[in-house]
């Protein structure tokens, strides 16, 4: 699959950081944004559940380990080499597919959870927009849609990660947009050893979100942010200030 996107070609170029992770939990990310995630899809024995966006497989595990049906997709073609390559050994049953978010390889109505977990920050409003309509085409009446991005304060100007504050993550702006718009940002990411992950990711206002997904005809039922805490700094050997938000999860019903 050919790698147009700015956003993927640093990816692409960066993919080594998440690939060599598996499943360890190693960025302010997996505690703040994908282990929360996970406990709020609560994956239920016999459910079938689509992770778009799977990157290298770190919440399809998680998932298939509870007994849910797993099915996988993502358009990186190493990160999906690497999910592919941490099954062989101990098969989950995981069903993976090299395919983009905005054009879902399945049927219409088939799974009963969707999961899109930090994955909406390589992809702009458009783009959003048409996964919010191939998520509600996919998933059953009532299925629910679950969205992990940046929380949006990380990209205001007052915040620690625009201002050297916080040793994680900082944002620097690539777009002179007002901030109630969506817009890129240029992101330098670090790991609990020291590594560090440069991409290009989109920051998106609450109120696009809320809007592209009711335009789609999802329904957000709930939605909740995850606070910088010094426990989680420590767990990620990481310094900096503590108390504001950093990551966002929202809820969505297929109406």
């Amino acid at each position: 699959m050919k790698i147009e996107k700015l956003e993927d070609q640093e990816y692409q170029r960066n993919s080594e950081f998440w690939t060599l992770k598996g499943d360890k939990l190693t960025v302010m990310g997996d505690y703040l944004g994908r282990l929360p995630s996970v406990d709020l899809i609560d994956a239920k024995h016999g459910e079938e559940i689509l992770d778009a966006g799977c990157g290298a497989g770190f919440i399809s595990r998680r998932l298939a380990r509870k007994g849910a049906w797993v099915y996988g997709c993502d358009r990186n073609e190493k990160m999906l080499a690497q999910a592919e390559a941490e099954e062989r050994p101990h098969s989950l049953n995981i069903n993976y597919k090299l395919a983009d978010i905005t054009k879902l390889p399945y049927i219409d109505s088939v799974f009963d959870k969707v999961a899109c977990i930090a994955v909406l920050i390589h992809d702009s409003p458009k783009e959003c927009g048409q996964f919010f309509d191939e998520a509600k085409r996919v998933l059953k009446p009532n299925g629910k849609l679950f969205v992990s991005i940046m929380h949006p304060y990380l990209y205001q100007p007052q915040a620690p990660t625009r201002n050297n504050r916080a040793s994680w993550a900082q944002y620097t702006p690539l777009d002179n947009l007002p901030m109630t718009e969506s817009q890129r940002f240029k992101e330098d990411y670090q790991d609990s050893w020291g590594q560090m992950f440069s991409s290009v990711v989109w920051y998106h206002p609450e109120e696009v979100i809320f809007n592209l997904l009711n335009k789609s005809g999802l329904k957000p039922t709930h939605s909740q942010s995850k606070y910088v805490t010094q426990e989680v700094l420590r767990d990620c050997n990481q310094t900096g200030d503590v108390g504001f938000p950093a990551f966002w999860q929202i809820v969505a019903e297929k109406k």
